[in-house]
């Protein structure tokens, strides 16, 4: 048996070879464009993303805008080569096709100990001295926490896009 790097070399290749051999088979046998919905930027897609991977890999994630951006960025990073209306054309088609859904905001006014440590990222002892300070002043905006004795206000900014007050 020769062996990889691959922890499926491990396992029994008879075992697992019929359902690769047939994933392989479906994915040839359909063109990208075929398994990619139809719409702008969707041949720039195919160009950028497939010279490295299958681009209908883009169909399993699902991302918001910034997420895909991300990604792209990342890519391009990698190698991936296009000019900026080519990015541009892909972000397009990734984020409108392939959208991820927005978590829900954190309502920091109603938050648990457990979901401000969480979602929000503070310790125990700051959502503790949170709990404290909202019985007596709830806040209105995000900025307000900075008033708060014991609460590192650089956590909150870094999430202020999934923390809310109300």
């Amino acid at each position: 048996m020769m062996r990889t790097s691959f922890s499926c070399a491990r396992r029994s290749p008879v075992r697992f070879a019929p359902a690769r051999v047939l994933v392989m088979l479906l994915a040839a046998a359909v063109p990208a464009s075929a398994q990619l919905p139809a719409g702008p930027g969707q041949a720039e897609t195919i160009r950028l993303c497939g010279t490295c991977h299958p681009p209908e890999r883009g169909a399993s994630v699902r991302l918001t805008r910034e997420g895909w951006e991300d990604v792209i960025a990342k890519m391009v990073g990698l190698g991936a080569k296009g000019t900026d209306a080519e990015l541009d054309a892909v972000l397009e088609y990734l984020s409108t096709h392939f959208k991820g859904e927005a978590a829900v905001p954190l309502n920091l006014n109603r938050a648990t100990s457990v979901e401000l440590e969480s979602i929000a990222g503070l310790l125990r002892r700051e959502s503790a001295a949170w709990i404290a300070y909202r019985a007596k002043r709830p806040c209105t905006t995000v900025d307000d926490l900075r008033a708060v004795p014991g609460v590192d206000f650089k956590k909150v900014e870094k999430r202020r896009e999934r923390l809310v007050c109300f």
